[in-house]
């Protein structure tokens, strides 16, 4: 043990001494052994072997020196292999050879690849050798040295492993199994052992350092893993609880917190969720700082993405059948770990042709090299056949042995945190709803267990801290993703109740996820309970909230709101309220009757809005009306349809109402008052039809000031008028006249003109309701020329009046065009009066 350690210059000397002395040893070694001069070469070997007895080298430098001397010893291995073939020397005389080799690491280094070449080779007795190795490698403990050489011993031997399964001296696959177990706990002592080398002060440094060499202990679960034979028996009897009891022995956070993420991702899924109890029992048994809740959460996100990729490929009704398990490329626990080390050239697998790596991620490549040197796939487990539904079989409770283990891990260890509570219940639910999508009660327990200890921390600050946040917001955000509809949220009854417990900006994103998602899914409210629940889960956007958001008036507190953290901006909340405006298309039902109810509902909720009314009342109104013509459709099997009809156009005239009376919405207002006007007229109900144009024309009256906006509601009013044929003439005729006069009225000249022409065609044409010569009622066109012939005229005067002289010819062109259409129509007051205009026409000098 070393007290100080050597300075970085002094470490880069000590590694270009030791590479100098391997190349010139590895060189002479080349030349010994193609000159069939093994003694020589050997020599050499043990020479150069002698570097890696230096203490001086930090585990980097030392692998380097290690993958410089990995080099050179491929050219021994391949000699070694033909001279025994060719019958110059025999691996047993050679192995008993080397062990005269004066220092233990060479010797140990020689006695490995002798004896691992030995075992490839038929008749050879590999049980005995195997056992030989092990115990001649106890002779070095030195943590750095001892888990290279061990490394080495590992990766030599993995092509020479016993894979049969009867007794003899050549092993089977029980002595390959015992071999790598050994040599992992060995090796895990030693790195274990490696944090009491150096001064105390250099604590973190040496933490960094067995980092760096991790991947070294964690290749011999990838062996396992990647052993023929191996079954669920063998893994669940003798592998794991021997890998388990070694790795809560150990009582090292960083070993524990890597090796038990290394299991979960070398071993097949299938062995997971047999294995589930004593996995979770020893993670109850870690340090009480080891990272519990990222063991956790790693193994239940690989067996939900195991049950969503059975699911994808339709393996429900299917059984069981042998699969292969997953090779070191599926290590990734450690992705965001420490940089590979500098200076790695001539990297081969990590089996044992000395790839060093100091990441997990490494194993990646490591198995990729492996699979193409031995073109074999690693074992499957020999399950019994059992029926599986999304890739579970079905005698594993999956989700009741998590649910246990988590409760109970959150009940023992207080010192969990609320952000790992909420990170494991994610976990969970995305388990749940990748595995048991059909049980919701499941994913209501996650959410009700959630919504406990949202009010158990509610006077915590860590309830409000980014993670704990953001983790909730998963939380309820995983069921709205995995489901198309959206409906399926009313089934789970603690889902509102824990939104309703979150702050402002998670209520809104979950808001616009659900309205998103009903957009996308186009997703149908037939109900008024479906209606209601939707709305409810987002009151965010329906009505003002105390936390944040709009008050009475975002428009009118928007500058001030701004600087607020849960001020909304103005064009944000209309193109927000734009797309909840666009669900209430949605809201229908093939029942007449429930569709007034929902309409109704929808009413109630929208009602509170404040602001808001101004973008979700026309759609309203529009669903109302449409709502109206259905119930004209039914007149013939439903006697009650004109007081349903009747009640219906009273709920259109409220909403109107309260939309006028609470925003400055003028023009939709009149619009929503023509549309109605029309729907009554189509439904016959005169009354009804008449106060909607009145109510029209008082909204024009007292609220439309502006000169183009009143051009344009007249424009819009004649035209309405023109399309009914509900009214009695005393009814047409006050209409049609207060429209002349309000056109006659507008500021402009030309507006004047066009507005007054334009009111001529409500004197021609439009049908009404009118007696017969027998007293009866009938429908006809009411036509009075007189009335005609007057607003052209007046038309005439009013556009002689313009001094334009362009905008005066465009309008004397206009109204000769009306006389010629209702010449045309064969109305009598206006044929002689085509000279009148044509005159005109020439006195301006715009016609000949």
């Amino acid at each position: 043990m070393t007290a100080v350690a050597p300075s970085a210059e002094d470490q880069a000397k000590f590694l270009e001494d030791a590479l100098g002395v391997v190349k010139v040893q590895s060189f002479q070694m080349k030349r010994c052994l193609d000159n069939n001069k093994l003694m020589d070469g050997l020599k050499h070997c043990s020479t150069m072997l002698s570097e890696l007895r230096t203490s001086n080298l930090t585990p980097k430098n030392y692998y380097e020196l290690y993958m410089a001397i990995f080099d050179a010893l491929r050219h021994v291995t391949t000699y070694l292999k033909e001279a025994h073939q060719s019958g110059r020397h025999h691996l047993a005389d050679l192995y008993e050879l080397v062990q005269y080799a004066g220092n233990i690491v060479p010797r140990l280094y020689l006695m490995v690849t002798v004896g691992s070449v030995y075992m490839e080779m038929p008749d050879a007795p590999v049980k005995e050798i195997m056992r030989d190795m092990m115990e001649m490698t106890r002779g070095v403990q030195h943590p750095t040295r001892g888990l290279f050489l061990r490394y080495y011993l590992s990766g030599q031997t993995r092509n020479g492993l016993p894979l049969g399964t009867e007794d003899g001296p050549e092993g089977n696959i029980t002595d390959s199994i015992q071999f790598i177990l050994t040599n992992f706990i060995e090796m895990n002592k030693l790195w274990v052992r490696l944090q009491h080398q150096g001064h105390s002060r250099e604590r973190e440094k040496r933490e960094m350092e067995r980092k760096e060499l991790r991947i070294l202990v964690g290749t011999n679960l990838v062996r396992l893993s990647q052993l023929d034979s191996v079954d669920l028996n063998v893994y669940q009897s003798t592998i794991l609880p021997s890998v388990l009891e070694q790795i809560v022995s150990c009582k090292d956070v960083i070993a524990q917190e890597y090796l038990m993420e290394v299991i979960i991702q070398v071993f097949h899924d299938d062995f997971h969720l047999r294995t589930l109890g004593p996995f979770l029992s020893a993670t109850a048994q870690l340090h009480p700082k080891v990272n519990v809740k990222q063991i956790v959460i790693a193994l239940v996100d690989r067996l939900a993405a195991h049950a969503a990729r059975e699911a994808e490929n339709n393996d429900e009704d299917e059984a069981s059948e042998p699969a292969t398990s997953p090779k070191a490329a599926s290590v990734k626990a450690d992705e965001d770990a420490e940089e590979k080390p500098e200076g790695e050239t001539n990297t081969e697998d990590a089996s044992g042709e000395g790839e060093e790596s100091t990441d997990v991620k490494e194993h990646t490549e490591e198995a990729t090299e492996e699979g193409e040197e031995e073109e074999q796939a690693a074992p499957a487990p020999k399950a019994p056949k059992v029926r599986k539904i999304r890739g579970i079989p079905e005698d594993v409770k999956l989700f009741e042995i998590f649910w246990g283990k988590i409760v109970e891990l959150v009940r023992f260890r207080p010192d969990l945190s609320i952000q790992d509570i909420t990170a494991l219940l994610v976990s969970l639910i995305n388990l749940s709803l990748s595995c048991y999508p059909e049980n919701l009660g499941y994913a209501d327990q996650v959410l009700g267990f959630a919504k406990d200890k949202a009010i158990e921390y509610n006077e915590n600050p860590d309830l409000l801290h980014k993670e704990t946040v953001s983790n909730l917001q998963n939380l309820l955000m995983a069921p709205i993703q995995h489901y198309p509809s959206i409906l399926t949220l009313l089934e789970l009854p603690n889902f509102p109740a824990l939104l309703a417990l979150q702050p402002y900006q998670t209520r809104r994103a979950i808001a616009h996820a659900v309205v998103g998602s009903i957009l996308k899914n186009e997703t149908i409210l037939s109900t008024p309970e479906d209606v209601n629940g939707i709305l409810e889960i987002c009151s965010v956007m329906v009505r003002d909230q105390k936390d944040g958001g709009h008050n009475s008036s975002p428009f009118r507190n928007s500058r001030n709101n701004r600087g607020e953290s849960g001020s909304v901006d103005p064009e944000e909340f209309a193109e927000e309220q734009g797309q909840l405006a666009r669900i209430v298309h949605l809201f229908k039902s093939d029942d007449a009757d429930v569709q007034a109810a929902i309409l109704s509902a929808a009413r109630r909720q929208f009602g509170d809005g404040g602001e808001r009314i101004r973008y979700m009342f026309p759609p309203l109104v529009i669903q109302a009306v449409k709502l109206a013509r259905r119930f004209k459709k039914l007149q013939d099997v439903d006697e009650g349809w004109e007081k349903k009809c009747s009640t219906l156009f009273r709920f259109i005239h409220q909403v109107i109402q309260i939309l006028h009376g609470q925003v400055d919405n003028s023009d939709v207002v009149l619009r929503l008052f023509l549309l109605a006007g029309q729907s009554a007229d189509e439904c016959g109900f005169e009354d009804i039809c008449y106060e909607f144009f009145v109510q029209a024309f008082t909204v024009y009256e007292e609220s439309i000031s502006e000169s183009k906006a009143q051009f344009q509601a007249i424009t819009l009013m004649v035209g309405t008028l023109r399309t009914t044929s509900c009214f009695n003439v005393d009814h047409y005729d006050t209409l049609i006249t207060k429209c002349a006069l309000h056109g006659a009225k507008l500021l402009k000249k030309p507006d004047q003109c066009r507005a007054v022409y334009t009111c001529s065609h409500l004197w021609w044409g439009t049908m009404i309701v009118g007696e017969q010569e027998d007293g009866e009622e009938s429908v006809q066109p009411y036509r009075d020329g007189k009335r005609v012939l007057e607003c052209l005229q007046k038309a005439l005067k009013i556009a002689d009046s313009c001094m334009d002289s362009i905008t005066n010819v465009e309008l004397f062109v206009e109204i000769l065009n009306r006389y010629i259409y209702y010449f045309e129509k064969q109305n009598d007051s206006v044929s002689a009066e085509k000279e009148i205009i044509v005159c005109d026409g020439e006195k301006h000098g715009a016609l000949i």
